[in-house]
């Protein structure tokens, strides 16, 4: 989970971004960018060394995120931005800064973003239900988000906006732990008053 203060400069950079790809009448362009360099970031293990290396210069850092800008064939728009972030040593906000983004662009094309969360990854009939669901209980245009985390064990964590809709199997078992917990503990009470 990110920072707070990480989830300010996300914002900040996304906006940014947002302004630049309408006035250059760029939004779709960009939007494709950005699932492309959330698709990057979102490889933790390789990514996150690089982004958070102390050792690499920043001089460095700006030409590894050219040539990965050159591989992906992003627009010259996203290289020129992404080469800013590694500019100013903001690397590991840039997941967090291309989700923020996506999210500013499906609001402005009449969409809600819903980050969905499964333990493993849906299939497309699966996605088009679970859109289609969504559609019907917010009376809005969806725009999945997808992510996997096997933690969750089973179910799926669904946040549109606000709102957050946990049906996980972990966060059923850690609510039936702390159930079990609360009850045990209450009646260890209940017991020590009536020896007291």
């Amino acid at each position: 989970m990110s920072a707070p203060g990480q989830n300010d400069i996300a914002r900040r950079y996304a906006t940014a971004l947002f302004e630049l790809a309408k006035d250059a009448g760029q939004v779709d362009q960009i939007e494709a960018d950005l699932r492309q360099i959330q698709a990057v970031a979102a490889d933790r293990t390789v990514f996150e060394r690089f982004a958070q290396n102390p050792t690499l210069r920043r001089a460095d850092q700006v030409k590894a995120v050219s040539a990965i800008a050159d591989e992906l064939k992003l627009s010259a728009l996203s290289k020129k931005f992404i080469g800013a972030i590694a500019e100013n040593r903001r690397l590991s906000a840039l997941g967090a800064v291309a989700a923020a983004a996506l999210a500013l662009i499906a609001e402005h094309k009449g969409e809600v973003f819903a980050s969905v969360t499964s333990a493993v990854a849906l299939d497309a009939e699966q996605t088009q239900q679970l859109t289609a669901h969504l559609q019907k209980v917010t009376g809005k245009k969806i725009r999945l988000d997808l992510h996997v985390d096997a933690a969750l064990i089973g179910g799926l964590v669904v946040r549109v906006g606000s709102k957050l809709m946990d049906s996980s199997i972990r966060t059923k078992l850690d609510r039936l732990s702390r159930s079990l917990t609360s009850s045990t503990t209450t009646a260890d009470s209940k017991k020590m008053k009536e020896v007291a």
